[in-house]
């Protein structure tokens, strides 16, 4: 537990200083849309990776109070990477393990290793996981930039076949078709990447890229298609307790969970910056901790909103915090009030 506390914080660290550095200058023709290659989507992959271990190797308790974790190393953290090379050495078929492990070796810099990883859930899936596809494009081009003009463009294009949603195939799609001179491409893959739910960082990014593509194309972009219902999809409105108002810090983040059972691993995350009140969202498949969940099946769910002061996914004493079971045989919108605190 201590190994894997240290390793969330790293990741924290590692996505502030990739996201930093794309927005501390900016180039002009493709240099603009070049700068920001490893940072943007990498910063968005960060968080995902660290929910993934947390929930996979966790059996914390949300409520309870969590102990100040140890300093580590670069040097502890590239143990825990060599400790899952083991696991999938007695596990080859783990196609989610070698994503995870890509992910992993990306955090570290170990930009052979996380295309060595990706090349395994690519071929054990039979080039049919978007992920582990998009995956195999990142690591190339993290290696030599110039592989996004080559193999790896290909490899976006796809993985959008396949999955047209999947947000590092529409942020790289939208490189490449800005690359080849295909500025409405670019806009339209750009503009739907808006519409999902991404790090402030990235949003402020494409934002500036788009604003360029406006003048370039010479047209607003064309706001794109709202997106179907999500299968397994909950309606949540969520209210703030009067009593607790005066007691939500600036900055702290909403965290909307589904699990099943007392102590159970989360089904779905959703987080997202606290504003106005009551919150309205659904939560569904779409947000599952490992894709291919599905949230509906296996009966009730407990649904948790809590606000947390530190941002971080572990609760902490003086967290705002509210629950309710769901049944999903009800078929109804679901109600949580926040109304308790963390001890």
């Amino acid at each position: 537990m201590t190994a894997f506390l240290a390793i969330c914080a790293l990741f924290l660290v590692a996505a502030i200083g990739l996201v930093a550095w794309p927005l501390a200058g900016k180039g002009r023709g493709g240099e603009a849309a070049k700068s920001p290659l490893a940072a943007g989507v990498v910063a968005g992959l960060l968080p995902l990776a660290a929910f993934i271990i947390y929930f996979a190797a966790s059996n914390w308790d949300w409520k309870a109070s969590p102990q100040a974790p140890p300093a580590m190393s670069k040097h502890d953290l590239r143990t825990a990477v060599g400790q899952l090379q083991e696991k999938l050495a007695q596990q080859p078929d783990d196609i989610e393990g070698w994503k995870l492990l890509g992910r992993s070796a990306t955090v570290v810099g170990d930009y052979p290793l996380a295309r060595s990883a990706f090349q395994e859930a690519t071929a054990r899936s039979q080039g049919r996981d978007p992920d582990a596809v998009a995956g195999l494009a990142e690591s190339m081009v993290l290696i030599d930039e110039s592989a996004i003009d080559g193999e790896a463009a290909d490899l976006f294009e796809k993985a959008l076949a396949i999955a047209p949603d999947n947000t590092r195939a529409l942020w790289y799609g939208g490189i490449v078709a800005y690359r080849r001179g295909d500025m409405a491409l670019a806009q339209q893959r750009w503009v739907e990447l808006q519409q999902h739910d991404i790090p402030a960082d990235l949003r402020q990014v494409l934002a500036e890229r788009l604003a360029e593509l406006e003048q370039a194309v010479g047209k607003p972009a064309a706001k794109a298609a709202a997106a179907p219902a999500a299968a397994g999809g909950i309606e949540l409105s969520i209210a703030l307790a009067p009593a607790l108002a005066g007691q939500v810090p600036r900055g702290a983040t909403l965290f909307v969970i589904a699990r099943r059972g007392a102590g159970g691993p989360p089904l779905a995350v959703q987080r997202r910056p606290v504003g106005d009140w009551p919150v309205a969202l659904s939560i569904s498949d779409a947000n599952a901790m490992i894709p291919g969940t599905k949230i509906a099946e296996g009966g009730p769910v407990t649904l948790i909103a809590r606000i947390s002061r530190s941002g971080q996914p572990i609760a902490a004493a003086g967290d705002l915090f509210g629950e309710v079971g769901y049944d999903f045989a009800s078929a109804r919108p679901a109600t949580i009030t926040i109304d308790r605190i963390v001890p």
